[in-house]
Parts: structure tokens; C-alpha cells; sequence
């Protein structure tokens, strides 16, 4: 149940806890008696860097609330809920940094605290340790002004990636200042904090004495552990208001924890009978087969076209830059509002998620993205029913082309072990090319995908590419002699305009190419360019673009049907005219039913499912939820609606079936000759 204001009285148990390791700290009884002093010089220390530690949390709070929430409309109520909750937080996870600190301090011996050489050893970890926490407290707000959040799985994925990310970094901000400022203000602390306690570390208290300090130190965070949990921060229908209620570690623990943890004893679940009942129906199953999820005969519905496949999925390249969508009075992107009307275009489609590795999941599996890690990263995704494999089962060549390192997040892993053949990454581009922290500017990835697929032409075999582009991404870089940057706009709107030149001039000089007659291309952006909006699951910042250009499709066609990253494979193979045995959770949003549409998502640890004007959300602890949008915002509905309880119970469907049948290995790719006997049927 979500903790509000008016459940405060709850608080006042909790707090308790982390009250008595205070009064513990400050004068810990011993058999019955107070020790004298009334507090050894080196628990006072302890106390020192604990209250440094909760001071800055609740600073950084105060700094990323007047910054992302102050002047919306935000009760009185949820500011004051987002800091005591906060605080709260914040005194868990700052007995959880000073832990080391009482338990090297429980066993260090006295002798030791007054040599020399063991004041610098302290001083020094003094020193890191206050650097550390200021340093947080800055990547926190560079986060959250990033992704309106606090850390999350995309901090964790990113760390695992420590090249590119401290190179992007570096680029993107006054790394050289923010680091020196931080070292001098740590520095400032250890002198004050050392001047007034540094002389008296070496006093006379037992060891005794130490130890119990210690262990109920360990208890006390043990139990607030346990008893604390991440749903006190949902306090406000404002999603930044419950982003600000915790703070960064307890979020990231939880998503260095919990990636891979399983559907199941996590989110809610259904009957297994009703679950299969509602996948059938969701995959159009009629009647419903024993396994919905197993393969399933696709018939073509037009004539076979053994055109070439290009999917190019632009880097944050999100449908609020887009003219074509969102009219604007001046256009961000003339070449693909012109392009919009060559061919196809999908006017409410959703990424999965706000990652590329998402996307990629989505483009090549067709499947819902999974709470937890992407599929991408999973060492279980080998030999996947894929649009790739499938494509290469049919003879086609594949190809993976990306302006960066395609070891990032598992990639080039995950794409070889699924029907790609070859991959071009950032080691292939000439050393001159025009680079980022993410690799090479967007017009080199696309000169160097024409060349390389005028070898795949010449072989006379059909092929597959997937192109992922770097430019749009912090830090906004890119070659200025060709597109000139404008003065009046922010560096992110400069690069989009970048982003939709150097896609412009693609598609221009491959019509100038023999394959571009025989090939359909698949313009899109991998992810919305940010999070915002105050909604719990900000929608808006989902939407995406989605182009189809080539043979078969129909120019200046607008399709309104409702439809997200997933549907790619299926609507793919629906423009070539091939009947196939399928796995894909999508379907060909250009043959399908408008009320057919729907979107999936992944936000943070929240799953859910998009259907007409409702959204179903599921999230941790089996809580479910549902929503009809409005406008940019989500007005939740009463539990007894009966559109919204149909559709979280198909959401859970979903969501459920899939991840069992995908852990159970139901995924694996079968030969070649059964798909195609069973679509022969």
C-alpha cells in the first residue's frame, strides 16, 4: 500500500531504528552504565560522517525539487511526504555507508590511532569517503536532469560500460571543474572535521564497549533493511515527487540486485488457464491453441517481394522533434517530414523502452520487453526466434552496422548469436572520422552502409541491415561543416537537426544506388530523446517516429493504428509477402485492425501495456494499476472499471506468459523446414 501523508503515524515506528543507533552512537551503555567520556572521540567521528552522509541526501533532495518540481502543481502535502519520506531513506543508506567505519573502529587498536602514519590512513579514507558522497550527489542531479530519475538499471548498465560513458561524460560537462570543486570541498571537511576530533582518536574506550556499538549498528541497518521498502516513495500522482521521496542508492541496489530477477513472485499473476485464454485471443488465435506462444502459421496477404531490408534506428530520436507529427513553426526535421511523404508513416507508435538495447530487442524478437535486464544482455538469448534468423533461413545476407563499440551492452553477443553475419562497429571507420565518446558521426555510419551494401547487391543475394546511428546523443557533437549549427537552439535540438541531415542525404544518395529500387527501409528512433512530464508513466516520452519507404508501400499514407517497437518484424515480413511460422507478440500494423493496436513499455521496474485511451500498469510487489490518458496526463481508474480490470488482466497475461515461455527456453529457434511447413498448412 503507497504511504502518504495522512499515513504518517506509520512513520513513527521506523524511525525508531535509526533513532536509537543515533542515541547508541552517542552514548552507548555498557552492562547498565554510560562510559566516560560520554563519547569516544572515534564514534563521534562515526556520527560526523553519518549526519555528513543524511545532509547531503537531503541537500541534493531540496536542490533536484526546486530544480524539477517547484512551480508545478504540487501540493503542499507531497513536498513535505517526499522529504520526511526521504529522509527516511536517507538514514537507512547512511548506516549502511558508516557501517565500515564502526566495524574498522570496533577492532582497530588503540596503538594504531596514534602512529602517524595511521592519522593519514584515515584522513585519506575521510577524504574519499566525502568525495564519494559529494560526488553522488552530483552524478544524481546530472541523472535526474537526463532522465527525471533517480539511478535506475540504465546507471547500472551504463557502468558496465565505463569507456564510453566516462568519455560522454567528459564531453558533456566541466568534468575537470566539477571534480576539482568536489576535492577541495572534501578536503575542506577532513581539515575541520580533523581538527576538532583528529587528536582524540586514540582514546581510552573498551573494546567491549566497541563492539556492542558496532553490532547493533549492523542489527539496526539489518532490520531498517528489511522493514523499509520501495513502495513508501509513491506519495504523489506527480512521478517526480515519489522519484524524490528515496534517493539514488536504495534504487540502485535494487537494479543491481534485481535484473534478472523472474516475472513471477515479483508481479502479479493469473490462472494459468485464463492466462493462455487471453494470449490466444491478444495473438489472434482462433481457436486457441495449447500453447498460444508456440509457432504459429502466418499467411501472407499480399504478393511475395524478396526486397531488401534496412532498419535504421536513429539515437533518441523521439516524436516530439518531429514535424511531421508535431508541427512546429519551424521544423527540426525537414528531410524526414519530406521523406513522411514517400512512404508510411506511423503516427502513434511507442518505443519499449528508453534504451537502445531495448529497441533492438523489440526490431529482432518482436517480443514485450521483460522486466529486468533487456534480452540483449541475457546470456540465455542465443539462437532466439528472430526477424534476422528468419530472413536467413529465406537466404538472405545480414548485417549490423554501428557507429560505436558494439560490445556496449552486449550487442554484437546477443545480434551473432541471432542471425546477423557481420558486424561493422567503430573499429571499421578510418581513424580521421569525425567521433564521439559513442563513435563515429552519423554520415559516416550511412556512406560507409551504402558501400557496404552495394557489395551485398553485387553478390545478387537479398539482405538485411541494421543500422545504429550515435549523433543525437550527448554530447551533442558532431561535423559542422556540412550543417551549421543555429544560434538559437539548444545543443540537443542542433544535433537532431544534424541526426535528420545525415539521413536526408542517405536516402538521397542510395536512390542514386541499383539496390535502392529492390529495398525497403525502416526509419525509426531507437527511444524517446528524454524522460519528463509529471505522469507516472510520462507516455509522451515514448513516442516515436516510424517510416516505411520502398516497394509495396503506399506514398503519404498516415496509419493511426496504435503500435510500438514490437511490430517491426511481423509488419516487415508483411510488406515482403512471406506466409512463415511465427513467434512474434507483434503483428503487421499495416494489415491489422485499428482496434487491434497496442503499445508495451518498460519504465524503470514498472511493466505495462497501452490499449486505446487505457494503460495497465504492473509493478513490484503485485501491484497493478490502470489509467485512461488525458491529454499528457494519466487519471487513474476506480478497481471495479471493467475496461481497465480487462486490461491489466491481459497486461499480466502478457508480461507472464511470455517471460515463463522465454526462461523456459520456448524461444529457441526451430529448423528452418518446420516454420515453413507449418505456414504451408
Amino acid at each position: 500500500m503507497p504511504l502518504t501523508v495522512a499515513s504518517a503515524p506509520r512513520l513513527a515506528e521506523a524511525p525508531v531504528v535509526h533513532l536509537v543507533v543515533i542515541c547508541w552512537l552517542h552514548d552507548p551503555p555498557i552492562m547498565g552504565h554510560s562510559a566516560s567520556p560520554p563519547t569516544a572521540p572515534r564514534l563521534r567521528l562515526v556520527l560526523v560522517i553519518f549526519a555528513f552522509a543524511v545532509l547531503v541526501s537531503t541537500a541534493t533532495r531540496a536542490v533536484l525539487f526546486w530544480t524539477s518540481v517547484a512551480g508545478s502543481a504540487v501540493g503542499a502535502g507531497d513536498g513535505l511526504g517526499a522529504f520526511a519520506i526521504g529522509f527516511l531513506f536517507d538514514v537507512v543508506v547512511a548506516l549502511g555507508l558508516t557501517l565500515p567505519w564502526s566495524l574498522y573502529f570496533a577492532v582497530v587498536p588503540r596503538r594504531w590511532l596514534a602512529t602517524a602514519w595511521h592519522r593519514g590512513l584515515l584522513a585519506s579514507g575521510l577524504f574519499l569517503f566525502s568525495f564519494g558522497v559529494l560526488f553522488v550527489a552530483v552524478a544524481e542531479y546530472f541523472f535526474f536532469d537526463e532522465f527525471a530519475s533517480r539511478f535506475n538499471f540504465v546507471a547500472v548498465d551504463y557502468l558496465l560500460y565505463p569507456t564510453e560513458v566516462s568519455e560522454n561524460i567528459w564531453q558533456s560537462y566541466p568534468t575537470g571543474w566539477i571534480l576539482s570543486s568536489l576535492g577541495l570541498a572534501a578536503a575542506g571537511l577532513v581539515v575541520g572535521v580533523w581538527s576538532r576530533l583528529g587528536a582524540g582518536l586514540g582514546g581510552s574506550d573498551r573494546l567491549r564497549r566497541r563492539l556492542a556499538t558496532a553490532g547493533l549498528h549492523g542489527l539496526c541497518l539489518g532490520i531498517a533493511v528489511a522493514v523499509v521498502s520501495s513502495d513508501w516513495t509513491q506519495i504523489s500522482p506527480n512521478r517526480a515527487v515519489d522519484e524524490l521521496a528515496g534517493n539514488g542508492y536504495w534504487p540502485f541496489v535494487d537494479a543491481l540486485t534485481g535484473r534478472h530477477a523472474p516475472y513471477q513472485g515479483i508481479y502479479a499473476t493469473l490462472d494459468p488457464q485464463e492466462e493462455a485464454t487471453r494470449v490466444a485471443r491478444l495473438l489472434a488465435e482462433s481457436p486457441p491453441a495449447a500453447n498460444p506462444l508456440a509457432l504459429r502459421p502466418v499467411t501472407a496477404v499480399g504478393p511475395v517481394r524478396r526486397a531488401n531490408v534496412v532498419v535504421v534506428l536513429e539515437e533518441s530520436f523521439g516524436a516530439e522533434f518531429v514535424g511531421a507529427l508535431h508541427p512546429r513553426a519551424e521544423s527540426l526535421t525537414p528531410q524526414f517530414d519530406a521523406l513522411a511523404e514517400q512512404g508510411t508513416l506511423l503516427t502513434q507508435a511507442y518505443s519499449t523502452g528508453n534504451r537502445t538495447i531495448r529497441a533492438i530487442e523489440a526490431t529482432t524478437t518482436g517480443l514485450p520487453p521483460l522486466p529486468g535486464s533487456s534480452l540483449v544482455r541475457r546470456a540465455q538469448s542465443k539462437d532466439l526466434f528472430t526477424l534476422p534468423s528468419l530472413l536467413r533461413d529465406q537466404g538472405y545476407e545480414t548485417l549490423f552496422l554501428y557507429g560505436g563499440r558494439a560490445l556496449f551492452d552486449g550487442m554484437a553477443g546477443y545480434l551473432s548469436a541471432n542471425g546477423v553475419d557481420r558486424i561493422v562497429d567503430q573499429g571499421d571507420f578510418p581513424p580521421e572520422a569525425f567521433r564521439t565518446a559513442w563513435g563515429v558521426a552519423d554520415e559516416a555510419l550511412f556512406d560507409r552502409a551504402l558501400a557496404e551494401m552495394d557489395t551485398l547487391h553485387a553478390r545478387r543475394q537479398p539482405f538485411y541491415s541494421l543500422l545504429l546511428t550515435v549523433s543525437n546523443h550527448r554530447p551533442y557533437r558532431f561535423p559542422e561543416e556540412n550543417l551549421q549549427p543555429l544560434p538559437g537552439l539548444k545543443r540537443r535540438e542542433n544535433a537532431v537537426r544534424y541526426a535528420d541531415h545525415a539521413l536526408g542525404r542517405f536516402l538521397r544518395a542510395a536512390r542514386e544506388h541499383p539496390f535502392y529500387a529492390d529495398t525497403l527501409f525502416v526509419l525509426m528512433g531507437d527511444h524517446g530523446a528524454r524522460v519528463y512530464g509529471a505522469a507516472e508513466v510520462p507516455l509522451a516520452s515514448y513516442e516515436v517516429p516510424v517510416l516505411l519507404i520502398g516497394p509495396g508501400i503506399e506514398a503519404g499514407r498516415r496509419v493511426d493504428t496504435l503500435a510500438s517497437s514490437l511490430d517491426i518484424p511481423p509488419t516487415v515480413l508483411g510488406v515482403l509477402g512471406l506466409s512463415y511460422g511465427s513467434q512474434f507478440f507483434g503483428q503487421d500494423v499495416l494489415n491489422a485492425p485499428p482496434e487491434r493496436g497496442r503499445a508495451f513499455f518498460v519504465h524503470n521496474h514498472n511493466i505495462g501495456m497501452l490499449r486505446d485511451d487505457r494503460i495497465a500498469v504492473l509493478g513490484l510487489h503485485q501491484t497493478t494499476r490502470a489509467f485512461r490518458i488525458e491529454g499528457e496526463d494519466l487519471r487513474p481508474l476506480d478497481p471495479g472499471d471493467p475496461g481497465g480490470s480487462e486490461l491489466i488482466r491481459d497486461t499480466i497475461a502478457t508480461f507472464e506468459s511470455v517471460d515463463r515461455y522465454y526462461r523456459a527456453d520456448g524461444y529457441r529457434r526451430s529448423e528452418p523446414a518446420d516454420g515453413v511447413a507449418l505456414a504451408a498448412r
